[in-house]
């Protein structure tokens, strides 16, 4: 009886990291929003063993070195008014993508970033496998880029030198849109998921709530809950940002209006980010990661792009009454404690 308890516990937390394996997973048919030619961008060699190995060339070290430096000073050109960003901070910003971005590359040589795969109705029913984009093996790469993250953290845990965390993912996302600008479309299409995985691991706690679910079984009222909000996480952010860029239709910063691509993209990963340490605080039992993690990195990062404070509580308000109307009256039970207290964190910020 032990072993099985044991055995849903695992479950449990394995089809959590397949939700999360899922976001970096793309159909070749939706890797642009242009037509791509095969014939000049041919997917078999790409995705082959001598086609990373090209793919690879092409990302040298001194091109990572100077992205690196290169998104450094911009992050903080972009968080101008936070003082604490001073020389030495940027160069501890470039050092975490010139020791990060290399495991990456290691990952991607030896997996195969090609995914053929079908379901058992897709089969039975005679249809084509789908071919997909994704990483393989994304438990093993999260250990190991822990490890980076960790050690950094270690190096920043003096004072105030831990804010330094709040503007990585300006720094990887600035990185990686220079790497991924020397690739082809097809390599772009495939590398893009380590870079999106780097730049979502140290803003989102998946892997931190894959680790509780282990406390749980899959017959379990609050992992259940979890594991089917978490499925449907996209769409509940893409329609508090409906509602939200309806209501800041005229808002707009340096880098856009709400409906600028790139914003919007931005905007969704945050929601999804909102959700990910809400269902991590249902599990642990308590709010210590939003109060202590999430509003202070709110604080920091939005703050310091201009982005108003109204528009996150409001932001925030949508969200949860995205979430609180797609829970059952059992669920509301086990929840209610938390939407209530995320929404309070955020209204208590000045």
């Amino acid at each position: 009886m032990a072993n099985y308890s044991q055995s849903l516990q695992a479950s449990a937390s394995e089809r959590l990291l397949g939700i999360w394996k899922a976001r970096y997973v793309a159909k070749v048919q939706t890797i642009s929003t242009t037509p791509i030619n095969f014939r000049t961008y041919p997917l078999e060699f790409a995705a082959s063993n001598t086609g990373r190995q090209k793919t690879l060339e092409k990302l040298s070290d001194k091109l990572i070195k100077d992205a690196s430096h290169a998104a450094a000073a911009r992050t903080k050109r972009i968080y101008l008014q936070h003082e604490y960003l001073k020389f030495n901070t940027t160069v501890d910003l470039s050092k975490f993508t010139l020791k990060t971005v290399p495991v990456l590359l290691q990952y991607y040589q030896q997996q195969p970033p090609l995914i053929i795969s079908s379901t058992q109705e897709e089969f039975e029913a005679g249809m084509s496998p789908k071919t997909q984009f994704g990483i393989s093996e994304i438990g093993s790469l999260a250990d190991h880029l822990e490890t980076c993250f960790s050690e950094f953290k270690a190096q920043h845990s003096a004072s105030k030198d831990w804010l330094i965390q709040c503007f990585l993912t300006s720094q990887i996302s600035i990185t990686s849109a220079s790497l991924l600008a020397v690739l082809d479309p097809v390599e772009q299409a495939m590398f893009k998921p380590y870079c999106d995985l780097l730049e979502e691991y140290v803003s989102i706690p998946w892997s931190r709530l894959c680790a509780a679910a282990t406390q749980y079984n899959q017959a379990s009222r609050q992992y259940q809950l979890v594991e089917r909000l978490l499925e449907n996480s996209s769409n509940i952010s893409l329609t508090a940002y409906q509602k939200l860029s309806q209501q800041f239709s005229s808002y707009a910063i340096n880098r856009g209006g709400l409906n600028d691509l790139k914003i919007k993209r931005s905007a969704l990963r945050d929601f999804d980010m909102f959700q990910v340490y809400l269902w991590l605080c249902l599990l642990q039992g308590n709010l210590d990661v939003i109060e202590n993690e999430l509003v202070i990195f709110c604080d920091y990062v939005f703050k310091g792009m201009g982005i108003p404070w109204r528009m996150v509580t409001m932001g925030t308000r949508l969200l949860l009454e995205e979430i609180l109307s797609r829970l059952t009256a059992d669920e509301k039970v086990a929840a209610t404690q938390f939407l209530n207290g995320m929404m309070h964190a955020i209204e208590a910020v000045d």
